[in-house]
C-alpha cells in the first residue's frame, strides 16, 4: 500500500475527476492539504480509452484505474472486478464499501492531516456520501432542497447544460465553489450565489416538462423501466431519480441516449424507492465494456448493437 509520504507536500498535483458533487469535495480536500494545482474534469470512458494524457503528477478520483497516475482513489466495485491483478498496486486506493470517492480520499488523509482538514465538515462528508450513494427518500426526490438540490444541479445527468449559456461555465462554477464552500459551508448561502441560483431556477422551470416527457417515453417491463430517448429531439433537464417516484414498483431503470461516435449510451440504475434488487449493475456493465458499482453503471455500445444489448440486459435483470 502506498503511504502518504509518497506525496511531496511541497509540490502541487493535478486532480482528475468527474464534474459533480463528489468531485467538488475531493477538490476541497486536496485544496486544504495545499497540494492542489489544477483540476481536469473528465468522463470515465475517456480514462478507460486512454484518451486523457495522465502523468505522475495526477491524482485521480472516482475514475477507472490508470497506472500512469500518482494516486487513484475509487469506490466502484466493478473496478475491483476489472482490476483484480492491480488491487495491490501501490498507487491504487479503492474501497468498494465506501459510499463516495470523497470518503476514500478523506479517510486516506485524515489520520495524519486532521488539523488541515478542519474545514471539511462532518455535515459536508455526510451529504456527499448521501449524494454519491443516492440515499434519498421520495420527498427529497420530488422537492429537493439544500445539499440535495445542489447535488442535482451539479450532476451532468440532470442535463441543465443543454439549455442555456450560463454566465460562467460549469468548470468555472466548480472552481468558484471550491473556495466558497471552504470559506462558507452554509448551504443556504451557497444556493443564493448568482451562478448557482441561475441553474436552480432553470431546474425548476423544466421540472414539469421533464415529468411529461418521462411519462411519454417510459416503458415498464416487469422489474425494469426503460426510458428510451433516442427518438426525442429535446431531452428536458430533470432529476434522474424522479422515475422511481412515478413508478414505485420497478426495481431498475435503464436510460438509453445517443452518445458520441454513433454509439448509444445505456445508463442503468437501481430504484432508490424499491430497494429489493440484488442485481449487480456494475458487473453487468463491465461485460459490455462499461462499469459502475452494484447500484448503478453505464456502458456504450454501437448503434447497430444497442437493441440487442438492451434486450439482453433486460432479460438478465428480470431473470435475476
Amino acid at each position: 500500500m502506498i503511504t502518504i509520504n509518497t506525496i511531496n507536500f511541497n509540490e502541487r498535483y493535478r486532480l482528475v475527476t468527474r464534474s459533480d458533487f463528489d468531485g467538488l469535495v475531493c477538490a476541497m480536500i486536496l485544496k486544504e492539504l495545499d497540494i492542489l494545482d489544477e483540476i481536469k474534469f473528465v468522463h470515465p470512458k475517456d480514462i478507460q480509452d486512454k484518451i486523457i494524457d495522465i502523468t505522475g503528477r495526477d491524482i485521480l478520483t472516482n475514475l477507472p484505474y490508470d497506472d500512469r497516475a500518482l494516486l487513484v482513489f475509487d469506490h466502484h466495485n466493478s473496478e475491483k472486478l476489472r482490476n483484480k491483478e492491480l488491487l495491490n498496486a501501490e498507487n491504487y486506493i479503492i474501497d468498494g464499501n465506501a459510499p463516495s470517492a470523497a470518503r476514500v480520499v478523506y479517510s486516506y488523509f485524515i489520520k495524519e492531516h486532521k488539523a488541515k482538514l478542519d474545514r471539511i465538515s462532518d455535515e459536508l462528508m455526510r451529504e456527499v456520501d448521501k449524494a454519491d450513494s443516492a440515499m434519498y427518500n421520495e420527498n427529497e426526490i420530488l422537492n429537493p432542497t439544500r445539499w440535495t438540490l445542489l447535488n442535482f444541479i451539479m450532476d451532468a445527468r440532470t442535463g441543465l447544460g443543454r439549455f442555456r449559456n450560463f454566465r460562467i461555465s460549469n468548470y468555472d462554477l466548480m472552481m468558484k465553489l471550491i473556495d466558497f464552500c471552504l470559506e462558507n459551508n452554509n448551504i443556504d448561502d451557497i444556493l443564493e450565489l448568482p451562478d448557482v441560483k441561475e441553474r436552480v431556477d432553470l431546474y425548476f422551470e423544466q421540472q414539469e416538462l421533464f415529468k411529461k416527457q418521462l411519462n411519454k417515453i417510459a416503458k415498464a417491463n416487469k422489474k425494469v423501466l426503460v426510458l428510451d430517448y433516442r427518438n426525442e429531439d429535446i431531452i428536458y433537464a430533470g432529476n434522474r431519480f424522479l422515475c422511481y417516484s412515478i413508478y414505485p414498483d420497478i426495481e431498475i431503470s435503464i436510460n438509453v441516449v445517443k452518445g458520441k461516435n454513433n454509439n448509444i449510451a445505456i445508463m442503468i440504475g437501481k430504484s432508490i424507492i424499491n430497494r429489493n434488487s440484488a442485481f449487480d449493475i456494475g458487473q453487468c456493465c463491465l461485460s459490455y465494456g462499461g462499469g459502475g458499482h452494484k447500484n448503478a453503471g453505464t456502458c456504450q455500445v454501437s448503434a447497430n448493437e444497442a437493441d440487442k444489448v438492451l434486450a439482453e440486459i433486460i432479460e438478465k435483470i428480470n431473470n435475476n
